[in-house]
Order: structure tokens, then sequence, then C-alpha cells
């Protein structure tokens, strides 16, 4: 009479990891990236919007600040 062993089953840490995922909690991080997305798409646009001015260079300015230092 031979006995049979039986076979050994082990998972590997991945795999445990990825069988005990809460499936509400992929549903809330999937959420919560898109609030993230979001509100980068919006500042992005936001700053897009407001206007850029930039400060009179070269001899122009130097001018000015000669005028304005004379006065």
């Amino acid at each position: 009479m031979t006995t049979q062993a039986k076979p050994i089953h082990e998972e590997s840490t991945y795999q445990l990891l990825v069988e005990s995922e809460e499936k509400e909690r992929g549903l809330i991080e999937a959420f919560v990236y898109l609030l993230l997305m979001l509100a980068t798409v919006a500042t992005i646009w936001q700053f897009s919007r407001q206007p850029v001015t930039f400060p009179e260079i070269g001899i122009v300015h130097a001018e000015k600040i000669a005028a304005s230092t004379q006065s």
C-alpha cells in the first residue's frame, strides 16, 4: 500500500495580494484618480486663461528709467 502525498499548494506574495484586493477600494481609487485628473485640467485651463504681461526690455526701458531718475 502506497500513500500519496497531497501536492503542496504555494502561492506567491503577489498572487495573495491580487486575490485579496478589495473591489470597492479599486472603485474608490479610480474615482480619486479621476478627480485628480479633472483638478489638473482645471488648473491648467485656469492658468491658460490668465493674461501674461512682460515688462518692456531694451533701450526703451532704459530710457524710461533714465527719465524717471532725472525728474
